[in-house]
């Protein structure tokens, strides 16, 4: 082997363990726990949130690229049932924003938590219109 194809191969072997090396040390986004008796549509580690977030610090999914969970799912409960429910999941965090709206047939409901100094961070919204709840929870550590 030729001594250019074997510092090349050097090289790689050492940058991956380097990539390996901090993957294994990130730590994962917080587990997102499954709504009673939802069904789940979709889960998954990288996902959008609907509702753009306003104020002097937002916390915004995007900047916690590297690292996200999302459960989307429908359910017959109210958005205000499934807030309560998620609220009680994250007891301990901080509440960062919550707001509801209701109008033309169809409720809102979100929340934002964050803990360990906003490191990690949780995002709810529950649309609820015609009997069904359409609602999307992320979590991400950055």
């Amino acid at each position: 082997m030729r001594l250019r194809t074997l510092v090349l191969v050097l090289v790689t072997l050492i940058a991956a363990a380097f990539l390996l090396l901090a993957v294994g040390c990130e730590e994962e986004a917080p587990e997102i726990a499954k709504y009673p008796q939802a069904e789940d549509v979709k889960t998954g580690n990288r996902g959008t949130f609907p509702i753009a977030l306003l104020g002097e610090e937002p916390l915004e999914p995007h900047k916690f690229k590297g690292n996200m969970r999302y459960r989307a799912f429908e359910t017959d409960d109210s958005a205000d049932v499934v807030f309560d429910f998620y609220n009680g999941e994250f007891e301990g965090w901080m509440t960062e924003l919550t707001f509801d709206v209701d109008e033309a047939g169809m409720k809102v409901r979100v929340g934002v938590w964050s803990k360990d100094d906003r490191k990690s961070a949780a995002w709810m919204a529950a649309t609820e219109a015609g009997g069904i709840t359409r609602v999307i929870v992320m979590t991400g550590t950055r």
